[in-house]
């Protein structure tokens, strides 16, 4: 009678690792259930890294490449992000680039170059992380790299928009 107990007891907690692991893998498998910025690309064919950045929400400002044409070209001014999920030096100036957006109350469009390699020719990305400033459908100026901190983009940016 011991041994049944016991055996039942296994079982319920290997079918509870099961159930839990399922649990954990269908929501990660469909990133349309959240935030999902994509909206011309189909989740299965997003790479694996892109997908993984989805949660994050320093990475929610994202536009498709024909949404970030139309913002470039509607003449305001626009600071555009160029990042990849792949890049460290993205990973780890992105949290900077938030923060200082934060800071002067500025907006800006992230285009994710993974995921729309053309953006590399179009826009004349020779690396990543680069954010750019439009005006008038024009490029102003460019800021590459990582900063190291947020002071640097907010200097950028101030300078940009003639902030203080």
């Amino acid at each position: 009678m011991g041994n049944k107990i016991f055996y039942g007891i296994i079982a319920l907690v290997i079918v509870a690792f099961a159930a839990v692991f399922i649990f954990m893998n269908s929501a990660s498998e469909n990133p349309e259930d959240g935030y999902y910025p994509y909206t011309d690309l189909e989740s299965e064919n997003l790479s694996g890294a892109t997908i993984d950045k989805l949660e994050d929400e320093n990475y929610h400002y994202n536009k498709t490449l024909d949404e970030t044409r139309e913002i470039i070209d509607a003449g305001d001014g626009e600071f555009v992000y160029f990042w990849s999920p792949t890049c460290s030096h993205c990973a780890a100036a992105t949290p900077f680039l938030i923060d200082a957006f934060n800071q002067t109350g500025e907006e800006v469009t992230q285009l994710n170059i993974l995921e729309y390699e053309q953006a590399w020719n179009d826009y004349a990305i020779e690396a990543t992380p680069t954010l750019v400033y439009y005006e008038n459908g024009e490029e102003v100026d460019r800021f590459a790299g990582n900063p190291g901190n947020a002071d640097e983009y907010v200097q950028f940016i101030n300078a940009m928009t003639g902030a203080e």
